[in-house]
């Protein structure tokens, strides 16, 4: 299927490692020129290599995205090397935090608010006037399932996840006039080594908790990349403004 992105431009906030990296490298492989970004020199390197090497237009940044700067930053770069961003994936680190409402402290908390929701606030505002100009444009958000079945998740990461999932709708919303869609993925159980270190650090067996979902595996960051490909089309220019779960089957909910 040709998805018809070639010579479109992408920013991948957080796409370093992990699904991040599945994401911006499945764009690169469908002729998106993409930059990506991550925190760690050495991780962004890399990942611009790989992409690099199997033929994808790349570029790389060593940056944070939590603040006004950081998104101008990022958006630049995209801006010199290839041109306005078209398409705006957010893919933020969670912070480590502590939980429950009576242990979590404020600056955990602000921390987690900042990280997960000024940080799409922030990139969003940078490339949403050149894709009201252009009329085209996609947001996706890598955000989170909140609460997974057998396995409780810290307090801000839920709250703020929240938040940036309404601030996702409210965009699609406010912007559909123009041909922008913004939409949220919620993954589940991805395998990472961040979600293997996570899950030993608060008790979980991987293995045994792997064997409590219904499919019986870990999803891949592939599985994120594919979605994210597929609404990031013209193929996709209808479905905006929702939370799409990508969970093996999961979540109990029917909405």
């Amino acid at each position: 299927m040709d998805l018809k992105l070639a010579g479109k431009v992408a920013v991948v906030a957080g796409g370093s490692r992990g699904s991040g990296l599945a994401v911006a490298a499945e764009l690169a492989a469908e002729g998106v020129a993409v930059v990506l970004t991550g925190r760690n020199p050495d991780f962004v390197k890399d990942a611009v290599a790989t992409i690099a090497a199997a033929g994808g237009k790349v570029r790389g940044l060593a940056t944070n995205m939590v603040s006004v700067d950081d998104a101008k930053r990022i958006v630049d770069a995209a801006r010199e090397a290839f041109g306005e961003p078209d398409i705006l994936v957010i893919n933020p680190p969670s912070p480590s935090m502590t939980d429950g409402f009576e242990a979590i402290t404020n600056e955990e908390y602000l921390e987690a608010h900042e990280m997960f929701t000024m940080s799409l606030v922030n990139l969003a505002r940078e490339v949403l006037p050149a894709m009201k100009a252009r009329g085209w444009g996609r947001i996706i958000e890598l955000a989170s399932t909140v609460k997974t079945p057998h396995l409780d998740v810290p307090m801000p990461h839920q709250n703020t996840r929240v938040a940036s999932v309404s601030i996702i709708k409210t965009i699609s919303f406010e912007f559909a006039r123009y041909n922008i869609t913004a939409n949220s993925i919620a993954p589940g159980a991805i395998q990472s080594a961040l979600a293997t270190d996570y899950l030993e650090r608060n008790g979980y067996d991987p293995e045994a908790f792997v064997k409590m979902t219904p499919m019986q595996r870990f999803g891949h960051g592939e599985d994120i990349a594919a979605l994210v490909t597929f609404l990031a089309s013209d193929r996709a220019g209808f479905i905006s403004g929702e939370v799409i779960r990508i969970d093996g089957g999961a979540s109990h909910s029917l909405f």
